[in-house]
C-alpha cells in the first residue's frame, strides 16, 4: 500500500498534470462529482455554504491536474451555483448573489494560486531527484543519498498533501461563511507554502527562523513605523517544526489584526527568541510573541481553528498564552533537533512596512 501511494504521489500525479488530455477530464469528474456531492447534501448544507463542495473540487483539481484544470473547475462552478442555486432560490437578491460569487471566484483563484506554487516546489523536487539520480548513480555514497533524497521527498509529499485536507476540512467546520473560510484557508496555506520553500532551500535540513518569521509575517504588518521587532540569533528549525510554526505565526498575526495591537495605530509586536544548546544535536528552544499599546484582550469564549493551532504549537511543544490589557502574550519552549545551526549575536531588527 505504502507503495503504491508514493507511486501515485511522485509519478501518476505529475503525468496527468503534464498531458492535458488527461488533466481535463480528471478535472471535469472531479466537479461532476462535486456537483453530485452538493445536489446530494443540499438539505444539509447551511446557507452560508454554498460553495462548500466546490472549494473542494477546485483544490483537488489543482493538486491532481494542474492549474488550467483548477482554473476550468472554478468557471464550472461559478455557472452551476448561479444557475441551479441563485436562480432557483428566492433566499438570495441579484446584489447579494453576485457578491457572493465574486467572492467565491476570488478566494478559489487565491486557492489556485497557492497550490500552483506547491505543484511547481514537487515538480522541482522530483527534477533535482532525477537530476541526482544521474549524477550519483555510479557511487555507493550516491546511491545512500539519493535513496535519503527519495525518502525525505516522499515524506515531505505525504505530510503537505495530509496538512493541506485537514486545514481544507478544519477550516470549513469552524468558518460560518464561505468569504471567512476561503480567506481563512488561502492565509494558511500560503504562510505552508512560505516554510516548504525556506525549507527545501536548504536541501530540507530545516528553515532560518529569522527568515521564516520575517517571510510569514510581512504580508501582516500594517503599515507604520517599528510595527514589529525581532530579536534573536539565527538558527535552524527542522522541517516539520517550520510548518507548524508559521501556521501558529500566521495566527497569531491575524489575531493581533483583528483584536490585539495591530488593531490600534501605535501598537507593536515583538517576536524574539533564544536557542540553549543541549548537545551536538540537542537545542532547547523558545519563542516569545509579545503585544503591546493594543487594546485589552480576554480569553475567546469560543475556541476556534485558530486558537487550536496556536495552543498546539508544534511537536513537543509547550505554549503558555495570557490575555492582558495591551494584548496576547504567548511563550513557545520545546527541544528540537538541531543538525546545523548558524550561531550570530542576538539582534534587534525592525520590520519594514
Amino acid at each position: 500500500m505504502v507503495q503504491l501511494v508514493d507511486n501515485l504521489v511522485e509519478r501518476v500525479l505529475p503525468r496527468i498534470r503534464r498531458k492535458p488530455v488527461l488533466a481535463y477530464p480528471v478535472a471535469a469528474a472531479i466537479f461532476v462529482a462535486a456537483a453530485l456531492l452538493h445536489a446530494f447534501l443540499a438539505n444539509w448544507l447551511p446557507p452560508s455554504l454554498p460553495f462548500l463542495t466546490f472549494f473542494i473540487a477546485v483544490l483537488l483539481a489543482t493538486l491532481l491536474a494542474g492549474t488550467g484544470p483548477g482554473l476550468l473547475v472554478v468557471g464550472a462552478s461559478l455557472l452551476f451555483a448561479w444557475r441551479f442555486y441563485f436562480l432557483a432560490s428566492n433566499q438570495y437578491t441579484e446584489f447579494d448573489a453576485t457578491i457572493a460569487l465574486a467572492a467565491f471566484a476570488l478566494m478559489a483563484g487565491l486557492i489556485v494560486a497557492v497550490v500552483h506554487l506547491l505543484n511547481r516546489k514537487v515538480e522541482s523536487l522530483l527534477n533535482e531527484r532525477d537530476r541526482n539520480e544521474g549524477l550519483l548513480q555510479d557511487s555507493a555514497l550516491g546511491e545512500l543519498q539519493l535513496e535519503q533524497l527519495n525518502v525525505e521527498l516522499r515524506h515531505r509529499l505525504k505530510n503537505t498533501f495530509a496538512i493541506i485536507a485537514g486545514l481544507v476540512s478544519q477550516s470549513a467546520r469552524y468558518s460560518a461563511d464561505v468569504q471567512s473560510f476561503a480567506s481563512a484557508l488561502s492565509g494558511r496555506l500560503a504562510a505552508m507554502g512560505t516554510a516548504m520553500d525556506l525549507v527545501a532551500t536548504r536541501s530540507f535540513l530545516g528553515a532560518s527562523l529569522n527568515e521564516l518569521v520575517i517571510d510569514t509575517l510581512k504580508p501582516l504588518v500594517p503599515p507604520g513605523a517599528s510595527r514589529m521587532t525581532i530579536q534573536g540569533p539565527d538558527g535552524i528549525v527542522p522541517g516539520d517544526v517550520a510548518n507548524a510554526l508559521a501556521l501558529t505565526l500566521h495566527e497569531l498575526g491575524t489575531n493581533a489584526i483583528k483584536y490585539g495591537a495591530w488593531s490600534q495605530e501605535q501598537g507593536v509586536v515583538r517576536v524574539s527568541w533564544k536557542f540553549d544548546r543541549l548537545n551536538d544535536d540537542d537545542a532547547e528552544f523558545e519563542l516569545v510573541w509579545d503585544e503591546s499599546g493594543g487594546p485589552p484582550v480576554s480569553q475567546p469564549e469560543r475556541r476556534g481553528l485558530g486558537s487550536l493551532l496556536i495552543d498546539s504549537g508544534f511537536p513537543s511543544a509547550k505554549v503558555e498564552r495570557t490575555f492582558t490589557v495591551d494584548g496576547v502574550f504567548c511563550r513557545m519552549t520545546a527541544v528540537i533537533k538541531q543538525t546545523t545551526t548558524r550561531r550570530t549575536r542576538g539582534r534587534r531588527t525592525a520590520q519594514p512596512t
